[in-house]
């Protein structure tokens, strides 16, 4: 399996250099990255090859021994470790070549050599096999999230991966009707650059709100490293009285909202794997926030002023891949 690998990690590798200079790809990144951003997007797209180095990995405050892998910017860590480090039981299955799990109201298995998962009964197809190194099993990044429901967080400048419990307020939720938790969003709801995108922004829905919440913000944001927790949509000073958006509102905001970064439906890198779409509502106790001069390129450029106000926040994760 070791074999297999390594030459797994070669081909694809060519598959995305081809991909990165044909000229009918783009990204959100190339078209809208602000000149006083200090990350660009566009330079880990072309320099993709910096990410097929470990990375840590930090499950629940815990520092792994066993650093994650990437292998064409596909996030793969180590299963055994990650999932007891979050209290699941991990065993192998010989025969089958195949490991499983089990954990409170939680069951998942996946053969080597296979992108296939099956998780409390639902299959997933992931963007890579489970991978044998080194004498450990690792899997993909997604399964964090779809099995142990972590929030998964990438820190660029650390290289960390960390995943750790949802903070969210109690009986605060949010979903999208478009897609199922941890699920794949379907090609309607990307950018009109992907072949079958239509770039309407995705319904989102939510209940549970804390009490003295005045005003809703919405954001979504790209995960994976090469995106850097890129900003596709943000709006803010959603009236307290509405419970979501509904499909297609990006651009017909009514009610006081502002759209501060309009939507731009998922355009990832063709080859890059699976990228994590975060949608996150943040209940705020203010009717209205201040927006920024400029519209932030990074979510970690918003997230401040938003926690600054936060009540509690609620989120949705979805995955899509070109």
């Amino acid at each position: 399996m070791t074999m297999k690998f390594r030459y797994s990690r070669n081909l694809l590798a060519g598959g995305l250099v081809m991909a990165l200079f044909m000229p009918a790809v783009s990204t959100a990144a190339e078209k809208t990255v602000s000149a006083a951003s200090t990350k660009d997007v566009m330079r880990n797209v072309a320099s993709y090859t910096q990410w097929n180095t470990p990375f840590t990995v930090v499950v629940n405050g815990k520092k792994l021994e066993t650093k994650g892998e990437m292998i064409n910017t596909r996030m793969l860590v180590p299963v055994r470790e990650v999932f007891e480090a979050a209290g699941a039981v991990v065993t192998w299955d010989s025969s089958e070549q195949a490991w499983q799990a089990e954990g409170k109201g939680m069951t998942a298995r996946q053969k080597l050599g296979e992108k296939k998962a099956i998780v409390n009964g639902v299959a997933y197809e992931l963007d890579q096999e489970a991978v044998l190194e080194n004498g450990n099993a690792f899997v993909s990044a997604r399964l964090v999230e779809a099995a142990l429901g972590l929030e998964l967080r990438w820190d660029s400048a650390e290289r960390v991966l960390s995943a750790s419990a949802k903070p969210a307020a109690s009986g605060f939720r949010v979903w999208s009707d478009a897609f199922r938790e941890y699920g794949t969003i379907p090609v309607q709801y990307a950018h009109e650059g992907v072949v079958g995108g239509q770039n309407i922004s995705l319904p989102v829905g939510w209940e549970g709100v804390p009490e003295g919440t005045k005003s809703f913000a919405v954001v979504m944001y790209d995960v994976h490293p090469i995106a850097d927790n890129f900003v596709h949509w943000s709006v803010l000073n959603i009236p307290v009285t509405d419970n979501g958006l509904s499909e297609g509102a990006a651009g017909h905001l009514k009610n006081g909202a502002v759209e501060l970064n309009g939507y731009y439906g998922m355009e990832p890198p063709r080859y890059s794997g699976d990228h994590l779409y975060r949608i996150a509502v943040y209940a705020l106790d203010t009717d209205k926030l201040e927006a920024p001069a400029q519209a932030p390129t990074f979510f970690e450029e918003l997230e401040p002023l938003l926690r600054k106000h936060s009540l509690g926040y609620a989120e949705t994760d979805g995955f899509f891949r070109q």
